[in-house]
């Protein structure tokens, strides 16, 4: 016989004494049972039940903990995800944003249904201009001169006759570019440089344009007004020209010229010089 059943006979044939009544409570209520457990709630043998109770709790308090752990964990995750997609989108937001406003930008340009043919400096000209001007800042150039050469016109073998028109200075000619009766353009002093047309104008702030001819009566050919609107449209699509800026037409005696290109957007008007 264990000591268990031992304190549960003891208990059978011993009635307790007042002070364990008045300690453990009233045992009116049952007849002749008086079972002892210790304050201190430590597990024995004569306490099974309290053992009982403890291996039911301990599972049930780790369960809940490790479910609190993993909801919180899977709350931070959510966040961080939460947080990226927002990230993300804000991202493709704004790409989508330039895209739309790129486009915009190129709508705004002209569109003359004229396709350029610039043939460079180095191609055409014998003449080095590199280093032999003031270099021009394309966020200040805000004025187109259109203006001609006062020589005969050609249709063909253009070329030679730049060449020529080369010949009566000691330096490159003074425009930024020469559109030929052939339907070409030919840089000169180009974008990069100032025109040396003429101290009387913004230099620092402005392209020359020249046809190349006379054009007193009768205006460039068709070709090489379309030239001209397309070489436009070039400086600004390379940024070389700004979008707010004003065209003159240049010089003597270019009033066919000007009819022309007073019908043209940006159109300031005609100017002299000495």
């Amino acid at each position: 016989m264990d000591s268990s059943h031992i304190a549960v006979r003891s208990a059978l044939h011993h009635v307790p004494s007042e002070d364990l009544i008045s300690q453990y409570g009233s045992l009116g209520s049952t007849d002749d049972i008086f079972i002892c457990v210790p304050e201190d709630g430590e597990v024995s043998e004569s306490t099974p039940l309290l053992r009982a109770a403890n291996s039911s709790t301990t599972p049930a308090l780790a369960t809940a903990t490790a479910f609190a752990s993993r909801s919180t964990s899977t709350s931070i995750t959510k966040d961080c995800l939460n947080w990226r997609s927002v990230g993300l989108l804000a991202m493709c937001s704004s790409a989508m944003a330039l895209a739309i406003y790129l486009l915009w930008r190129q709508t705004q340009l002209p569109d003359f249904g004229y396709r350029l043919t610039l043939v460079e400096h180095d191609v055409w000209s014998d003449i080095d201009v590199q280093d032999q001007g003031t270099l021009l800042d394309p966020l200040k150039v805000v004025t187109v001169f259109f203006t001609q050469t006062d020589s005969p016109e050609c249709l063909d073998d253009c070329l030679e006759l730049l060449h020529k028109l080369q010949k009566t200075r000691k330096e490159e000619l003074p425009y930024n570019f020469l559109i030929t009766g052939d339907c070409q353009a030919f840089e000169a002093r180009g974008w990069q440089y100032e025109s040396f047309f003429s101290q009387d104008l913004p230099l620092a702030s402005s392209l020359v344009i020249a046809f190349v001819g006379q054009f007193h009566r009768l205006p460039p050919n068709h070709c090489q007004l379309k030239v001209a609107q397309a070489l436009l449209l070039e400086s600004l699509k390379r940024r070389k020209l700004q979008p707010d800026y004003q065209l003159y037409v240049l010089g003597r005696n270019t009033g066919a010229v000007e009819r022309e290109l007073e019908l043209w957007p940006r159109y300031a008007g005609h100017r002299s010089i000495e």
